[in-house]
């Protein structure tokens, strides 16, 4: 019986090593540079989020400013984005005066602008979910 077994068993082996499969070539793995994820990475300033994000920390500037006029943005000089459970932006623009009061309804658009200009940092925060996005810190200086 002892006998019987070995020889089923060693035939069995023999019957599945000659339906195995090819061993499988592998293609070699070639290094690239990528960014980390969740890292910052710099991104073009005339991206339309990124226009966005801009013009909702202009909008947080003339809000908190105690100038009498609204500040209006001329360029975007450089963007970073961060892409984590929310979509991160650093944005740094120059912002120009205009003639339009604050004390009046106005366009932005549509304002003249002044001389005076400020190079302003803005960080904003994006969320997808719910399509809302949060000005976390506005700085801006000559």
């Amino acid at each position: 019986m002892d006998l019987y077994l070995v020889l089923l068993f060693g035939f069995l082996s023999v019957v599945q090593l000659s339906q195995a499969q090819p061993p499988v070539e592998e293609e070699p793995v070639i290094a690239i540079n990528m960014e980390p994820l969740g890292g910052w990475i710099e991104t073009h300033p005339e991206r339309p989020d990124v226009q966005k994000a801009a013009r909702k920390g202009l909008e947080k500037f003339n809000m908190k400013s105690k100038a009498k006029k609204y500040f209006k943005l001329l360029d975007i000089t450089s963007a970073q984005i961060q892409v984590t459970n929310m979509i991160n932006f650093k944005i740094e623009a120059t912002v120009a005066k205009t003639k339009c009061l604050k004390t009046e309804p106005a366009d932005l658009e549509s304002c003249a602008l002044g001389r005076k200009r400020l190079t302003c940092k803005f960080e904003v925060q994006y969320n997808p979910r719910n399509d809302k996005y949060v000005v976390k810190a506005v700085s801006c200086k000559k």
